[in-house]
């Protein structure tokens, strides 16, 4: 009888010990240095329930603050660079955000996640990933509901890392500066070997692009159909009766500026380049 209690209390000594364990894994993650915890604390003060792992070279802090979900990531030097912020509806986005979103072209699609990106040196945004069958976009908003741009989500799976600001040239910085003044810094990316930076200017989202040793190339905007000048509409439907304009963008260049018109006529799709004074390019 001794014997079998023996075991007994041994058997349970060990699952105690193993669920100790597994409490220790979920709670407490990786051991970090005091500067990251110093950092976390400074940029979140209300932090709870805090786990640490590595990406990469970051280290990223997974925590509860205010409710939400976050995630804050770090240089190793306990520098911060993002906070992801998992927002849950769209009920819980700012009013101008929630109502530029349905008054959008995508207000029908299935909601799949939101986050709320803060990022060093940039401008805060709200990601919304939507989807509808086998299409999946990403739509960017600022804090005050102006519609960024569109990303069609071909990774098939949420990326933090792709978030992370990159740092500009100072060619690319100057300028916007001198340019654009006031403009906000929203994202820069490198697609193919060209330098792509939105910004806010003006009220507008604006897309620049640069060649890779910063030299500038072109910038554009969104233009509502219904704003574009009649001689642009008259010259694209005198070319292309039939056709039925469906979006348009302002582009400046070096050379000259000009109207980047879509029309559609059915599955067929055609673009024009159009001055304002009607000149098809």
């Amino acid at each position: 009888m001794k014997l079998k209690m023996y075991f007994l209390l041994l058997a349970l000594g060990a699952l105690t010990l193993a669920f100790q364990s597994c409490d220790d894994d979920d709670n407490d993650g990786i051991s970090v240095p005091a500067e990251l915890q110093n950092a976390l604390a400074e940029k979140h003060g209300n932090a709870q329930r805090i786990e640490w792992e590595t990406k990469g070279t970051y280290y990223v802090a997974d925590f509860y603050e205010d409710n939400y979900e976050k995630e804050a990531w770090f240089t190793k030097d306990g520098v911060w660079q993002m906070t992801e912020t998992d927002i849950p509806g769209l009920a819980a986005l700012p009013a101008v955000v929630k109502s530029a979103f349905e008054s959008g072209r995508y207000a029908s699609w299935h909601v799949d996640d939101i986050d709320k990106l803060e990022r060093k040196d940039v401008e805060t945004v709200y990601v919304i990933e939507v989807e509808q069958g086998k299409q999946e976009m990403d739509l960017y908003y600022s804090e005050s509901g102006i519609f960024i741009k569109e990303v069609a989500d071909t990774d098939g799976g949420h990326n933090s890392e792709g978030y992370l600001p990159s740092d500009l040239s100072a060619a690319v910085r100057t300028f916007i500066n001198e340019n654009y003044p006031d403009a906000r810094i929203v994202e820069m990316d490198v697609e193919k070997e060209m330098t792509e930076v939105d910004i806010i200017h003006e009220n507008k989202a604006k897309e620049l692009l640069f060649t890779p040793d910063g030299t500038w190339v072109s910038t554009s905007w969104d233009v509502r159909t219904s704003d574009l000048p009649g001689a642009v509409t008259a010259a694209v439907q005198a070319r292309y009766p039939d056709y039925v304009i469906d979006d348009a963008d302002y582009v400046e260049t070096k050379e000259n500026d000009y109207y980047w018109v879509e029309a559609e006529r059915g599955e067929e799709e055609v673009h024009v380049k159009v001055t304002a004074e009607g000149v098809i390019l």
